[in-house]
């Protein structure tokens, strides 16, 4: 009967750790992480082999051209994402954004936060909660939800995932200003 305990408490605890290690992200907790957050049309696709953050890394490299959901700015640029959907590069990552998502000649909001570490600061995505497929649906555009625990769990209008963002900006704004940021 004592052996029971003993394995419980480990048991438990493991699993709170596990638990306590996921973290949903809501829009504005997203935002307050990442540099940008643009909705673009994806033009090329490529593989990067780099040494970060280890030794035989691949990344994924989506050249994308849009318009800033922040600020309106025009955006052409590239993003990086840890993995790999390509066979031949033995490199994949559950976390990384589906293929899907990120298909060259498709359209998506993505976010990006610049990372120092990564080839001088390139825009990295840091998994699948920064890519969400852009889809005609019923005549207008639509930000494909990812379900509980994404910035967007159901499907929203663009224009709508747009409003959301410029809000989110703004309050992060003042947020940082009443901080003395």
């Amino acid at each position: 009967m004592r052996i029971v305990p003993r394995v419980a408490l480990p048991l438990a605890l493991m699993a709170a750790v596990s638990v306590a290690a996921v973290k949903a992200l809501t829009l504005s907790e997203l935002m307050e992480i990442t540099t940008d957050t643009a909705h673009v049309h994806i033009t090329a696709r490529s593989t990067v082999h780099l040494d970060y953050p280890y030794e035989g890394v691949v990344w994924t490299k989506l050249a994308v051209e849009g318009e800033s959901l922040r600020t309106g700015a025009a955006v052409k640029t590239d993003l990086m994402f840890l993995g790999s959907h390509d066979a031949a590069d033995r490199f994949t990552i559950s976390e990384m954004p589906t293929l899907q998502d990120t298909r060259t000649g498709g359209e998506a909001v993505v976010f990006w936060w610049d990372d120092p570490e990564l080839a001088g600061g390139a825009h990295r995505v840091f998994d699948l909660s920064g890519v969400y497929r852009v889809e005609q649906a019923f005549g207008a555009p639509v930000v494909i939800g990812k379900g509980e625990g994404f910035a967007w769990s159901e499907n929203v209008k663009l224009a709508d995932a747009g409003t959301q963002v410029r809000q989110a900006h703004l309050d992060l704004q003042a947020k940082q200003a009443a901080a003395g940021k």
